[in-house]
């Protein structure tokens, strides 16, 4: 699953939610309630989703800026949830040059195992912790993959090499048969031409053959 994916379900869900709560009966003071908090927490969200889409297409140095000035938010306030987040989005994200998957997961986990997060966050945190372990997974088995291709092709090499080598052997064999052969026939040659001399007829001077 894509970050942009993440992002879709993310607002797909938090579309049905907002509907879904247009039908429930609450009390005055609960309404209240929810608008004081709703829209800090609905822009926290917002800016989260946004900044996720966003940050794959920065430039190393925009990335290093904005890692620089969340890291230098979370020293002043180590609790500030939007930074805590936008952290470990930045070391989840495949396309990002800060990427380290074991950081990720750590804070995605430690702001999962909290009480800190409303529907919507948890959520995005979730799919993002998902994300970034299928991910992990994928990658492993891409490198495992490769491995037993390596393999493979090594052992296809070295096949062809002693192929190669019996090929060269064999060839050499059946040029010292040929010239073992030529010896034989040279040999051959020179019996039969003894043969033949040994067994000519001498003719004396003066006498008739």
């Amino acid at each position: 699953m894509s970050i942009k994916n993440i992002i879709v379900i993310i607002f797909c869900w938090g579309t049905l939610v907002a509907c879904a709560s247009k039908s429930v009966s609450v009390n005055p003071i609960e309404i209240s309630n929810v608008v004081k908090l709703a829209p800090a927490k609905q822009e926290r969200i917002t800016e989260l989703l946004a900044f996720s889409d966003s940050f794959s297409n920065l430039t190393l140095e925009a990335q290093k800026k904005y890692f620089a000035d969340t890291s230098q938010a979370l020293i002043e306030n180590k609790n500030d949830l939007t930074q805590r987040i936008k952290l470990a989005i930045m070391y989840a994200l495949p396309s990002s040059r800060l990427r380290d998957v074991t950081k990720a997961q750590n804070l995605l986990q430690d702001l999962l195992q909290e009480n800190s997060l409303n529907t919507q966050e948890f959520a995005f945190t979730s799919l993002l912790y998902e994300y970034s372990v299928d991910n992990v997974k994928q990658t492993q088995k891409n490198k495992d993959d490769a491995k037993r291709l390596e393999l493979v092709q090594q052992k296809y090499e070295s096949s062809q090499q002693r192929y190669e080598t019996l090929q060269q052997k064999n060839t050499t064999l059946e040029q010292k048969n040929a010239a073992l052969e030529q010896k034989l026939h040279d040999l051959k040659n020179i019996e039969k031409s003894i043969i033949d001399r040994d067994t000519k007829p001498i003719i004396k001077p003066g006498s008739k053959p």
